[in-house]
């Protein structure tokens, strides 16, 4: 007994197309509903470190291991092929979602270095000079607090697990 799928070949383009359509839709609708939930639970004032710390990652969480478990089922090989697919696209989002919002927020939060120290000079007039691109990556910053260096630690402590997985996985070859 395999798992109930809808053949691409037996629908055609306009079954595929209304597939596309009507799943985008459940999608769309569904991640409204969650937003529109997070932030009336956020309103909670006793709730909202909760809310904000604990359940709202859990609700992002949820979609991507449901299409991790529903990647897994089936036939072993077929099923390593889609997970090892699904995972790469997982970690690939993830970065992209950190990467992205911290590259902003360092290009929109640069200030003029000043002083022999060069250091980001925030009560300046203007705050940035120089707005070229060659110039601006010398000349220009962001101050680091204690609080992204903590960050910065926290991050880097827990990449440690995924090394553990990692090395010994380098060293195994073959197609099992």
């Amino acid at each position: 007994m395999g798992i109930p799928a809808i053949d691409p070949s037996e629908v055609g383009a306009t079954g595929l197309a209304w597939l596309l359509i009507s799943y985008g839709y459940v999608l769309y609708a569904a991640s409204n509903l969650i937003s529109e939930g997070s932030d009336l639970l956020l309103l909670v004032p006793s709730l909202a470190g909760l809310v904000g710390g604990v359940v709202l990652p859990l609700l992002g969480a949820v979609p991507d291991g449901a299409i991790m478990l529903f990647s897994g089922l089936g036939d072993v090989e077929e099923a390593q092929k889609t997970l090892s697919i699904g995972v790469g696209a997982l970690a690939g989002s993830t970065i992209m979602l950190l990467t992205v919002p911290w590259a902003l927020c360092v290009f929109a939060g640069k200030v003029d270095f000043s002083g022999p120290e060069e250091m980001p000079n925030y009560k300046g007039s203007p705050k940035l000079r120089d707005t070229s691109t060659c110039g601006a990556l010398t000349t220009t910053g962001v101050a680091l607090t204690p609080e992204i260096h903590h960050g910065a630690k926290m991050m880097m402590l827990t990449t440690l697990p995924y090394f553990l997985i990692q090395i010994p996985a380098l060293f195994l070859s073959g197609d099992r």
